[in-house]
């Protein structure tokens, strides 16, 4: 192709054309030369390679809304290119159809239509039903007899038909045939060429066309299918029983065989677990067989690794026979299958313990990374034996190993490893070797790699010793080989678990260092090159880089060492030695850590040594570990003297340094220093006020010399790049001026504390290292910011910092920014606007969305502010496009939003009155209205066009009688209206009741047609513009599609897609709804998120929340991004009943919890009428013994195993069974305990969705925070999430066996302690962002209009099958519907009291407490509730967990409790049980 330019040309060209079309897809013209110029015959070859190009805009050419001219033009087309066509012409026909249909144009087409349908071979009825078109095997032109044939191939694709028809052989083997030369065939020494010969003739005598295609497709194909074709074919044998006996005899052969491979067994117990999800078993002896097979035939070391459908079996086993053995065995199985089962294998263990006081095997320990305990427990184990074991032996080598202390490493093993027999010197020459290395002892070393299994760490070690000894051509030859060798080796442990292929991954780089190592060491002894400074530089930036794990830093650092023989002396790697220390001390290798430290520990120690400044560090923290204050301030005064004695050497006065530590200058005394040392007196003047504060305690804070404020404002103006110290100053001055209770109006005090404070936190913004640092001072300093920026000195220096401080950090707070548009102070709106115009100069696509947003509220300052840096942003080049796309958009997505229809419906649902007809104040609703009747006159979409048509003289009818009302006050009149608005709210509601059937559309033609002709946007998809990537590259709208789904649920909600260039975007449109709230929820996800990252434990699990994109249109209208692949938990229940049907089963439990006969409630009886709020009324008086009785009766209908029986049958095998599972348990406690900090309540089973592929749960519906579901009177939700038995059951076995409180141990246990440690750890931050969203003016600390239980009102109907009219939730209280749509009195009344205040009983705020402290400051900014709401945050991030806990509980106590509230049946019996369903 690339040599012949003709061909390059005729590519190019349809291509162009294509493009021309769809640039111009009104233009008459271009479509007819376009059309043309396709329909050349030297462009037919490549038509035929670029259909996927072409022919959507020849199906487009076709439709009955382009001009005749362009549709004959488009038939020529469809005539030169049928032969290209006719493999898929079934896309042809509803084209040709609608043509055909539609009398005129067939009248006017009838030539060329007759002409293609002859073609294609295809026959269509016009609009008389006479047939067009003639097929070849019609014999007759009658409508049922064409009917009959076209309905034989209904559902298969021409395509599809073609392939089949070529490939399909004559004749194929029976099932018997096939099944006699493989299965019932004697097991092969290859059990590969066994297994695919069963398969593919399992596939070929399966009878089913395709199945018997794919086993001409290899043995990749053969293996996915494997399992549905040896149904299809055993269902065959249903009337040859002689034949299914022979099958099972054949597969209780394979199971009990020992000589048979583990390979082949492993396909057959998959198999039987295949049939098992779908219901169909074998014979009870090959059930047997598989039991057997699976408990005795997979025994192994734990580092071998185990199929997941044995972990199945054996879980099964266990849960009939929970004995010790069982038990026990459970614990290796889940070891086994890899770090999925860790979690598992440590709880199953933790039952071993409690339940037979067992001792747990010290290897076990060892898999879960407690090395000490395992360390421990073989020492203890070691005290009643004489003389060492082989199993002690590999087990401390591998805790030593594992814990850095490679000393007495190498002692254990001189001692002992010439005593062992060769098998065990191969399984532990590894530790013995390593030891022997990080000791030095070469030789040693050697004859322990003698022992060592091949692989790429023998390699590795062999070509240590080479370069230890000089010999650098062997060391080659031994890294090129362990260079070949680990890349197999990164390929298998990929299959086994990505942390074992992250460590060979370590060993690569080893490698690459080691080549380097000898490149260092080839330069002349005495003379330092510049390529020997390279180098060195290089291992610092690649050790900085690098994944922090301590045992691959140990091993890298070694490696340097046979570069450079006096580490002291080489200043460049002195610091990652320094980080390697404090690593291995935080994760309990202390003696590894005094190595690193000794290996760099000069023999005469200088002033300022960064060695010993860390030993000062271990110093601290064991003194604060042990509480020993003598020791603690013995440890502060080293430091002290430390940091003096160096300021001596430099020369600098440090009592004069001190002296000028407080206020806003900056240092004279060191003003010359050179930076090195400045960044050395930072460290240690921050570690001196944190040691000072530690020793103080609160007293710190009333100290009139403020030497911890003074010693970390050293620390910052030191260093004033260093974002720790920045926003440490920030946080111990905000302290001081709260503590001591000084006031915003003391210009002294905001002077000395809040403008250091705000200094600080913009350095700590400034930062690139650490996002959580950002986010955390941006959220902080826009609340200082604009609760003191009336102070001149505060706007001053917030002016100046801006100006040195760049945009992009605050990209992560545009939402807190623009909030504050609308703040009444000239000059800090100023400030602010100049801001966010810096910022949208750089990004502006990052503002035009929330900006947008602004422009839409109802305060005209926010308005005006939005529209000057709207107004800015129209200066910029293509700005005017953009903002002008941006309103076209936001406006047309806010009206498709709510149709006409919903808004006039909410507008007289708030008008009617409820009772007196005199409740409303009539003469006053024409104002209330004025504005959207005055849209009535200018309609501009086809639908509100219909409205007008349908209803707008009716309502004109009722305005003007309302204003004559005005001036005569006559009843009849109000009688008059009240009779119309009652009608026409019944007409309105009919209508919108049509779109909550399935499968309702909008047509953006009719609700919103200027979005099908935006084209050439420069506007981003919303929610997908990223500022790191280039502008080129980001997701620009290309089009809308146009069709609309309408989702059934409550309000309405439209399903769109927006189309760019590169994907499509599928969003959920919402109207009557303000995303505000949830958008700054996305926030707080993310930022937890960050610190989960930022945790070990956390991060090595994968532990996170699912957020979604969330984008506010207008107060209230907002798109959310559609999450692909979920299901909501409650449906999934619901379908796997019915399709067992098993549906009566929720009557059973709906009738046993509201105290009706199971065996006769009927809830879609007509009489009496099933009532919901009736019958929750009588609930909600019921005594609660007597709620829990009905519980405990409706729980008895069942296992409560759909969840897990639905788990298990929609995953393809048993190890992505296993990987779901811990999934689903750890993304359950993550989100129920941040669900718990936040108070999210209304947690019933629609508002929790779970992603189909990874079982991820994921929350919706934001609605009800802050503990507003727990505190209200009526139907109170007093559980802290959701964690019904259904669920737990869920979870693996060892989470509710032995255990009175299900999930009380396992994964979702650990998920939820780790979670709770990294809140409880960064409860500044979490406070911070709740901080934000208190002083946002923006958002609403009372309920909104939603009540909490919106869905769960609606979920209600589901769950009894019922078809009765869903209640009516009353939006005020001064409302009336009418009679044949609304609800009982009695119903309007409970949604009253569901929907009650935030919080009804008032909380004493803590003196000492972060939201006490914030609410000396606020003046006025916000209400006492949504303080007290922060203040009980606080306390449960503290760890109080209630009002009657005096002391806060330790993290594993708290989440204890908050497991056994969220499973005790006398909280789940208290809430609105229809919806919520606490049984389910």
């Amino acid at each position: 192709m690339s040599g012949n330019p003709q061909h390059q040309i005729t590519h190019q060209i349809v291509p162009l054309i294509c493009q021309a079309l769809i640039a111009a897809p009104e233009d008459e013209l271009v479509w007819l030369e376009g059309l043309r110029m396709l329909s050349n015959p030297k462009l037919k070859q490549t038509l035929n390679l670029t259909s996927s190009i072409w022919l959507p805009l020849l199906l487009r050419g076709l439709e009955i809304t382009k001009p005749i001219s362009v549709m004959k033009v488009s038939s020529t087309l469809l005539l030169h290119v049928s032969d290209i066509l006719n493999p898929i012409k079934s896309c042809l026909v509803k084209p040709l159809k609608n043509i055909a249909k539609d009398e005129h144009t067939a009248s006017l087409l009838a030539e060329e239509l007759c002409l293609v349908l002859e073609k294609l071979d295809l026959a269509i009825y016009n609009a008389n039903r006479t047939l067009i078109g003639k097929t070849k095997d019609s014999v007759s032109t009658s409508p049922a007899k064409v009917e009959s044939s076209n309905s034989s191939l209904k559902g298969q694709h021409p395509l599809l038909t073609e392939i089949l028809a070529h490939n399909l052989p004559a004749k194929t083997r029976t099932i018997q045939q096939a099944w006699s030369q493989t299965l019932l065939s004697p097991a092969s020494d290859n059990p590969k060429i066994w297994l695919n010969n069963l398969y593919q003739a399992t596939l070929e005598s399966s009878n089913v066309p395709e199945l018997i295609v794919a086993s001409k497709l290899g043995p990749v194909i053969h293996e996915e299918l494997f399992q549905t074709a040896f149904m299809r074919c055993y269902i065959q044998l249903e009337s040859d029983q002689n034949s299914k006996n022979m099958i099972d005899k054949a597969l209780v052969s394979i199971l009990t065989d020992g000589s048979v491979s583990q390979e082949i067994k492993i396909v057959i117990l998959e198999l039987l677990a295949f049939f098992h999800k779908d219901k169909r078993e074998f014979s009870s002896s090959v059930h047997e067989a598989a039991k057997f097979c699976a408990l005795n035939h997979f025994c192994g070391a734990l580092n071998e690794p185990l199929p997941g459908v044995v972990l199945w079996y054996m879980e099964q086993h266990a849960e009939s026979f929970p004995v010790q053995e069982n038990i026990a065995n459970l614990v290796e199985a889940s070891i086994r299958v890899g770090p999925a089962g860790n979690d598992a294998a440590w709880s199953t263990l933790l039952w071993l313990e409690n339940d037979w006081q067992i001792e747990p095997e010290p290897m076990w320990i060892t898999q879960f990374s407690h090395w000490q305990q395992a360390l421990d427990a073989q020492n203890k184990l070691d005290q009643g034996q004489e003389g060492n074991s082989f199993s002690s032996f590999n087990t401390k080598m591998i805790c030593y190993h594992a814990l850095g202390d490679y000393q007495q490493g190498y002692e254990l093993a001189q001692n002992l490893f010439e005593g062992l027999n060769d098998h065990e010197r191969r399984n532990t020459a590894h530790w013995a070797t390593a030891a022997a290395w990080h000791m030095g002892d070469f030789e040693t070393m050697a004859d322990y790699l003698a022992f060592h299994p091949k692989g790429t760490s023998k390699s590795l070690y062999k070509a240590v010793i080479d370069v230890h000894n000089g010999e650098y051509a062997s060391a080659f030859h031994h890294i090129s080989k362990a260079q070949s060798l680990s890349y197999d080796e990164v390929q298998l442990q990929l299959n086994i678990s990505p942390e074992l292929a992250h460590r060979s991954l370590a060993k690569t780089e080893l490698l690459v260092e080691l080549q380097e190592v000898i490149q260092f060491k080839s330069f002349p002894p005495g003379l330092e090159s510049e390529a020997q400074k390279s180098i060195l530089k290089t291992w610092k930036t690649r050790f900085k880089k690098s994944h922090a794990d301590p045992n691959t830093w140990l091993k890298r650092l070694e490696l340097w060492t046979l570069a450079c023989l006096d580490l002291s002396k080489t200043k460049e790697l002195q610091s990652c030695f320094i980080d390697c220390a404090k690593l291995c001390a935080s994760a309990g290798m202390h003696q590894a850590a005094q190595s690193m430290l000794e290996k760099i520990t000069p023999a005469v120690t200088p002033l300022g040594c960064k060695v010993e400044y860390t030993r000062f560090r271990f110093e601290w923290k064991d003194a604060c570990q042990k509480h020993d204050q003598y020791k603690m301030q013995q440890v502060l005064d080293k430091l002290v003297n430390h940091t003096q004695a160096y300021m001596k050497h430099l020369g600098i006065d440090w009592t004069a340094l001190e002296g000028q530590g407080l206020g806003l200058q900056p240092l004279q005394i060191v003003s010359d220093g050179i930076k090195f040392d400045k960044e050395i007196l930072s460290r240690r003047y921050y570690r001196m006020a944190e040691w000072t504060a530690a020793i103080q305690g609160n007293k710190w804070v009333s100290d009139e010399n403020s030497q911890v404020l003074n010693y970390t404002s050293l620390a910052s103006k030191l260093d004033n790049n260093w974002y720790a110290a920045g926003f440490s100053l920030a946080e111990r001055s905000l302290a001081i001026f709260e503590a001591n209770e000084l006031s915003k109006s003391d210009a002294v005090a905001v002077s000395s504390y809040i403008v250091p404070a705000i200094r600080g936190l913009f350095l700590a913004a400034r930062t690139k290292e650490n996002p959580e640092y950002v986010i955390k001072a941006l959220l902080k300093l826009v609340t200082l910011w604009f609760v003191f920026g009336e102070n001149t000195s505060v706007l001053v220096e917030v002016e100046n910092q801006l100006s040195i401080t760049s945009v992009e950090p605050w990209l992560s707070a545009i939402p807190q920014l623009i909030a504050r548009l609308g703040t009444p102070h000239k000059d800090l709106q100023y400030t602010l606007i100049n801001l966010l115009k810096g910022i949208a100069s750089q990004y502006p696509h990052a503002v035009i969305w929330p900006l947008l947003t602004a422009t839409q509220t109802s305060k005209t300052e926010h308005q005006n502010a939005a529209r000057v840096i709207t107004n800015f942003i129209c200066t910029m080049p293509d700005g005017i496009r953009l903002v002008d796309q941006a309103e076209l958009v936001g406006k047309e997505l806010i009206r498709t939003s709510a149709s006409l229809l919903e808004k006039w419906r909410g507008i007289i649902e708030k008008i009617i009155p409820r009772q007196d007809l005199m409740e409303t104040a009539w003469h006053e609703v024409p104002l209330i209205w004025e504005t959207d009747m005055k849209y009535l006159d200018t309609p501009e979409t086809p639908d509100e066009e219909q409205f007008v048509h349908m209803f707008g003289e009716q309502l004109l009818q009722v305005d003007r009688s309302l204003r004559k009302y005005r001036s005569t006050k006559q009843m009849s009149i109000v009688n008059f209206v009240y009779q119309e608005l009652y009608k026409l709210y019944g007409d309105l509601d009919t209508q919108i009741n049509q779109w909550k059937q399935p499968g309702s559309k909008h047509y953006l033609a009719s609700t919103a047609p200027r979005l099908l002709s935006l084209r050439d946007c420069v506007l981003t998809v919303p929610g997908q513009y990223d500022p790191h990537l280039k502008l080129d590259d980001q997701a620009f709208i290309d089009s809308f599609a146009p069709i609309i789904d309408i989702l059934s649920s409550k309000q309405l909600p439209r399903k769109l897609v927006i189309r760019s260039y590169t994907t499509d975007y599928t969003f959920l449109l919402k109207g009557n709804e303000d995303l505000r709230g949830d958008e700054r929820i996305m926030q707080l996800f993310n930022l937890i998120n960050t610190m989960l990252n930022h945790n070990s434990d956390a991060f090595s699990r994968n532990l996170h929340l699912l957020p979604y994109e969330v984008i506010p249109l207008s107060p209230s209208a907002g798109l959310v991004s559609w999450v692909s692949h979920t299901q909501q938990l409650q449906s999934m229940i619901q379908i796997n009943r019915a399709k067992n049907k098993q549906n009566d089963l929720n009557d059973r439990e709906t009738a046993s919890l509201l105290g009706h006969d199971p065996e006769t409630f009927n809830p879609r009886r007509e009489h009496p009428r099933f009532d919901p709020p009736a019958e929750m009324d009588r609930y909600d008086k019921l005594p609660i013994p007597t709620k829990v009785q009905r519980l405990k009766a409706a729980l008895a209908h069942s296992n409560q195993s759909d969840l897990k029986d639905v788990l298990w049958q929609k995953s393809p095998s048993s190890d992505i069974w296993i990987r779901r599972r811990t999934n689903f348990a750890r993304t359950v406690g993550v989100s129920s305990f941040v669900g718990y900090i936040i108070g999210l309540g209304d947690r019933h089973g629609s508002n929790i969705l779970i992603d189909q592929l990874t079982w991820g749960a994921l929350h919706i519906d934001f609605g009800d925070l802050f503990n507003v579901a727990q505190e209200r009177s009526f139907l109170p939700e007093k559980v802290p999430f959701r964690l019904t038995r259904m669920m737990t059951n869920a979870f693996e076995l060892a989470s509710r066996g032995g255990v009175e409180v299900p999930g009380t141990r396992g994964t979702f246990k650990q998920a939820s302690l780790i979670v709770m440690n990294v809140l409880r750890d960064s409860r500044s931050s979490v406070l911070a962002m709740l901080e934000a969203f208190l002083y946002d003016p923006l958002l609403s600390w009372t309920v909104g209009p939603n009540p909490p239980s919106h869905a769960a009102q609606e979920s209600s109907q589901n769950t009894t099958n019922g078809n009765q009219a869903k209640p009516k939730r009353n939006h005020v209280q001064t409302q009336v519907v009418p009679q044949s749509l609304a609800a009982t009195p009695r119903e309007s009344d409970i949604y009253d009291r569901i929907e009650n205040s935030l919080i009804s009983n008032h909380r004493y705020l803590q003196n000492d407490s972060y939201m006490a402290k914030v609410s000396s400051t606020n003046n006025g900014m916000t209400n006492s509730k949504a303080l007290q709401v922060l203040s009980q945050i606080e306390k449960k991030l503290i760890g109080y967990h209630n009002e009657n806990t005096e002391q806060p509980l330790s993290i594993n106590r708290q989440v204890q409790a908050l497991i056994e509230e969220a499973t005790d049946l006398k909280n789940l019996s208290q809430g609105y049980v229809l919806g919520w369903i606490p049984q389910w």
